[in-house]
C-alpha cells in the first residue's frame, strides 16, 4: 500500500523562529541552565551574605552579575536577528514548497528549486508543539509547520509514516 502525504508549506517568521529557538535550546541546554543558575542564584547568595562577603567586596562594582544575563540576551537576540535575516535573504525560504512524503522518500518542489531525499538521509526527526523538524545534517532541516496539514488525520498519517520509515530516529511529543 503506497502512503503518500502531500502538503504545501510557506514558512512564516514565527515557524522559522520557533524551529531555530528549539534548536538553540536543545543544542545549548546545559549552558542555558548554567547561565540561568549563575545569573539568579549567585547574586542571591552573594547579597544574602551566605558567601561570606569581605570588606573589600563592599567597595567593588557588581556589574559582573549581569554577564550571564547578557550572554543569554545575546543568544536569544542573535537567533532572532539571524532567523529574520536568513528568511529575508534566502529566496527558497520565501516560496511555497510542495512536499510529497511517500515510502520512496521526500520530494520537494518550489518555483526556484526541487529535490528528492531518501529516508536514509534523514538523521532524525522531532515533533514540537508547532512543527515537525526533519534533520538532514546538524544544521540542515526541513521545517514542516503543523498548520500546513489540511486535517488532523493527515498529521497522524504523517507521524505514522515517519515512525515507519525512521524508527527510533523519530521522536514525538507525548
Amino acid at each position: 500500500m503506497e502512503r503518500t502525504i502531500e502538503i504545501d508549506v510557506l514558512l512564516e517568521l514565527r515557524d522559522y523562529l520557533r524551529a531555530n529557538y528549539w534548536f538553540l535550546f536543545r543544542k545549548f541546554k546545559l549552558l542555558i541552565v548554567l547561565l540561568l543558575f549563575v545569573g539568579a542564584i549567585y547574586p542571591i547568595l552573594y547579597f544574602s551574605g551566605l558567601l561570606g562577603k569581605s570588606s573589600e567586596a563592599d567597595n567593588q562594582s557588581n556589574w559582573g552579575f549581569l554577564i550571564p544575563w547578557a550572554i543569554l540576551l545575546f543568544l536569544v537576540a542573535g537567533t532572532y536577528l539571524g532567523s529574520k535575516k536568513s528568511l529575508a535573504s534566502n529566496r527558497s525560504l520565501q516560496e511555497t514548497i510542495h512536499y510529497t512524503f511517500s515510502l520512496a522518500g521526500i520530494q520537494s518542489d518550489a518555483q526556484s528549486s526541487s529535490g528528492h531525499q531518501s529516508w536514509q538521509n534523514v538523521r532524525e526527526a522531532f515533533e514540537t508543539k508547532s512543527n515537525f523538524l526533519l534533520f538532514l545534517a546538524d544544521r540542515l532541516m526541513y521545517v514542516i509547520p503543523k498548520r500546513c496539514f489540511l486535517a488532523p488525520a493527515q498529521a497522524v498519517a504523517f507521524k505514522s509514516l515517519l515512525r515507519d520509515q525512521l524508527g527510533e530516529k523519530a521522536k514525538f511529543k507525548k
